[in-house]
């Protein structure tokens, strides 16, 4: 219980030294009440109408695929379920790139999508739908065979089974991607900024815009209060919302012709953008034809000179591996020691903006002068426990207490118990959490961008976007392959060694 409390006061108070030490110097109550008005109303509700519409479409977008992957387990189940790694490891920055380039190519141009509430959602979409198809197979393999067993005997067709007796069931789970879907949607800055533009700017944009605009900092504390005040509110609603206790049973059944061509669309949609990406970093759009110069023009001294691209990725590489390190050594303590109120504590983190927590971290450094490689690791770490608490939680607090029981009446230590106990049972929770850690920061760009960090610590979705503002979509293409790759062999190389 002592331990318990003392990571959550940890915890707790790595956040709250930036902040306290950026509203100690720029926020009064005022400047909350001043932000009250018209203007303010406006960001809240773009940014509630393009969370709502986003998780409402994502949900619709994903059901039959995960109706598909609940009963099939096949090639085509495995690519669909390969999805879910495309909201964690699929950088933001190469999403950007990719649908401007697809919202810029013939015919499709012409329906005017980019720059628009309809490419907003459509990127939103994309990177969000994985995470609603997981839920929801995980909900339906949940749900008792006797139970759809009980419902075919009195006649119910396939769409009332689903809705009267599937949905009822699955709702906790449906209700647990809604609102991560809508928290992603909520705070997204890269999309928003570079897909739709200053019209629909959202909180999240707003922060970031009024610290690199007008450097109004009271501004910019006082929306991130509105924001952590939402968004606080909409987890805990989350959080109450319960579970039922029932366990994963082997589902069989015959899928219609629409939900198999519906889900090879699926897989065709969010694939495909992820193959795009890689496509336009070998074809010269401008030339026509396919060319590898634009990945030996990004490695070379003299392009490295002006856009360090090779010193961006090193840099990110070694600040993922470090971070995620230590975040899932913290977050295993954490749910060893942890009790409800831990919970609420981790999650209600994510409703501080990145853009928010970036600049109390940039004015820590002006203060105290605190190394930005110190603040990042921070600022990361404070970022991702909570995924990585998501991530680990069933697997820690549900591993089986007559294993522990045994090693303790066979006189272990509790770090005896951990290396030849937990370890060898928990290792692929480990390397696969890591690896999601990894992906996360790796990626991570409104932190990067908002802090400007510049030549002095190159970064690489930063030097990525700064290759596509600059015109240089082949070159940007190259990089954001070669970064895909990076995260994609890191989780193929665990994954062949299970194979073998």
């Amino acid at each position: 219980m002592r331990k318990s409390k003392s990571l959550n006061v940890v915890y707790m108070i790595l956040w709250l030294i930036p902040l306290y030490i950026f509203g100690r110097d720029f926020f009064h109550l005022e400047d909350l009440v001043a932000v009250l008005d018209r203007e303010t109303l406006d960001l809240v509700l773009e940014s509630f109408k393009q969370g709502i519409l986003t998780s409402v479409i994502a949900f619709l977008v994903a059901i039959l695929p995960a109706i598909y992957l609940t009963y099939k387990k096949d090639k085509i189940g495995a690519l669909i379920e390969s999805t879910i790694f495309i909201p964690f490891f699929f950088p933001v920055i190469s999403t950007m790139i990719t649908f401007s380039l697809v919202f810029n190519l013939p015919y499709i141009k012409e329906l005017g999508i980019l720059y628009s509430l309809k490419a907003i959602l459509v990127a939103n979409v994309f990177y969000n739908a994985p995470i609603f198809v997981k839920y929801i197979s995980m909900g339906m393999k949940s749900v008792p065979n006797e139970v759809l067993e009980a419902g075919r005997v009195c006649g119910a067709t396939k769409y009332k089974t689903f809705t009267k007796i599937i949905l009822p069931l699955i709702l906790p789970q449906i209700f647990r991607a809604f609102f991560m879907v809508f928290v992603y949607s909520f705070t997204s800055f890269g999309i928003v900024l570079s897909l739709g533009g200053l019209k629909y700017s959202t909180l999240e944009v707003e922060i970031v815009n009024s610290l690199m605009g007008s450097g109004d900092f009271s501004r910019v504390f006082a929306l991130g209060i509105i924001q952590f005040i939402i968004l606080t509110l909409v987890n805990i609603i989350g959080e109450k919302i319960e579970g039922y206790e029932l366990k994963e049973e082997k589902k069989s059944g015959k899928l219609s012709k629409v939900t198999i061509i519906y889900s090879l669309l699926f897989i065709v949609f969010e694939l495909g953008i992820v193959g795009v990406n890689l496509v336009f970093s070998f074809y010269n759009y401008y030339e026509k034809k396919f060319s590898l110069d634009a990945f030996f023009r990004i490695l070379t001294p003299t392009f490295n000179k002006k856009y360090p691209v090779i010193q961006s990725i090193i840099n990110s590489s070694l600040i993922s591996m470090s971070t995620a390190f230590i975040v899932i050594i913290f977050t295993y303590l954490l749910l060893k020691n942890s009790k409800k109120t831990t919970t609420y504590i981790i999650f209600s983190t994510f409703g501080i903006s990145s853009g928010f927590l970036a600049i109390t971290l940039v004015y820590t450094n002006i203060v105290y002068d605190v190394p930005y490689i110190i603040l990042l690791i921070g600022g990361f770490f404070l970022t991702t426990v909570p995924i990585a608490y998501s991530f680990m939680y069933q697997y820690i607090k549900k591993f089986p207490k007559e294993i522990l029981e045994a090693s303790d009446i066979d006189g272990t230590t509790k770090f005896q118990r951990f290396v030849y106990v937990e370890f060898p049972m928990l290792k692929e929770v480990f390397i696969n959490t890591y690896l999601q850690i990894f992906a996360v920061i790796y990626a991570e760009f409104t932190i990067i961008y908002t802090m400007q960090l510049g030549r002095s610590f190159p970064l690489s979705s930063v030097v990525n976007y700064s290759l596509y503002t600059n015109k240089l979509f082949l070159e940007s293409a190259a990089m954001s392959s070669l970064n895909i790759m990076i995260i994609a062999v890191l989780f193929l190389v665990p994954y062949l060694k299970g194979r073998k």
